[in-house]
């Protein structure tokens, strides 16, 4: 039937709805490239057996799943709500997923209906209830009904937070409202999204953080950062230099030692040290979590995280233990 290291049945007294579910991937046969997608628990019991072809995290009580090539979407109980006829997977968000006709995107609702029909070359995640698209020339800013509130007229663009979106005119980057009004004047050469109150934004190729009044709360003097998350942001002081982590204040707690930037969540970073193939997790002083390296790691979420070896498939707790765990899956 299907391969499992440690495939639990379901559990017919455990009500779906009431709880949140993981994307699990069990081989079939020797191949890594062949194997089905189910849902387990955060015990690790499985709730929605392997059946469908890949599958992705449930996302407002809807997980994207694909049969015979195309995506649909299903509920917490497993029943199909969306078809299986997209070329793309039904990432909700809002209450909307993007779906695709040739190469322009277009919006559904959670019941399949259409909002937009595709006209668009790209259409962002929507946040505070926008998102930009891009006309294949120029970037505007649509709502959830699919009604341009910002006709395309910029260079580039990024989403809104704290009702300014970054957008790009004449070669550089500034802050609008939602009228689009300029909140701060253009003059960085790139400008990312407010995250946590402060905006990462590049000057002579230093990047920074300005606050919403566009003044610089810590000057440009990295190679490259990420946002904040939690109060705390990686970056690398030297271009192609290690990474290491930032405080608010843009002081190193961690010092640069690893090669790839990561985010923390619930406490927990996966890092690659400098020198190394492999990842491991540090908490929030830099020291290792619990032993274990990984292929791969996602995010910690509600306790859980997915990671692979070279061997395994796994969804790890805060201790490094195992809650489910499978044979190696190469997933595209």
């Amino acid at each position: 039937m299907y391969d499992s290291l440690t495939m639990s049945k379901v559990d017919e007294q455990t009500d779906p709805h009431l709880q949140r579910l993981y994307p699990i991937y069990v081989r079939l046969g020797n191949s890594p490239k062949n194997y089905r997608a189910g849902f387990m628990n955060a015990d690790g019991k499985v709730v929605i057996e392997p059946t469908f072809e890949d599958a992705r995290t449930f996302s407002e009580g809807l997980a994207s799943v694909q049969l015979n090539g195309k995506w649909g979407a299903i509920d917490s109980s497993g029943e199909l709500v969306i078809p299986c006829g997209h070329t793309l997977g039904l990432d909700f968000s809002s209450g909307v997923a993007q779906f695709e006709d040739g190469s322009l995107r277009g919006l559904i609702a959670r019941d399949g209906s259409v909002i937009l029909r595709p006209k668009y070359c790209a259409i962002s995640r929507f946040r505070e209830g926008l998102a930009y698209v891009w006309d294949g020339k120029q970037f505007g800013f649509i709502n959830l009904r699919g009604e341009e509130v910002i006709p395309p007229f910029f260079e580039e663009a990024r989403e809104f937070s704290g009702n300014i979106a970054p957008v790009r005119l004449n070669g550089k980057w500034g802050y609008i409202d939602r009228r689009a009004a300029w909140v701060i004047k253009p003059s960085f050469d790139a400008a990312m999204p407010f995250s946590e109150g402060l905006a990462r934004v590049s000057v002579a190729e230093r990047w920074g953080f300005i606050d919403s009044q566009g003044a610089f709360s810590i000057t440009p003097r990295y190679a490259m950062t990420l946002d904040f998350r939690s109060g705390i942001a990686s970056a690398s002081r030297q271009k192609k230099g290690p990474y290491g982590f930032i405080n608010s204040s843009g002081e190193f707690f961690i010092e640069p030692a690893y090669i790839y930037p990561r985010y923390f969540s619930e406490g927990l970073a996966a890092v690659t040290t400098v020198g190394h193939s492999f990842q491991h997790f540090i908490n929030i002083h830099g020291d290792q979590a619990f032993a274990g390296e990984y292929l791969g790691a996602h995010d910690f979420h509600e306790g859980l995280c997915r990671v692979s070896t070279l061997d395994t498939t796994a969804y790890i707790d805060h201790r490094g233990q195992a809650v489910w765990e499978g044979p190696y899956v190469d997933r595209p």
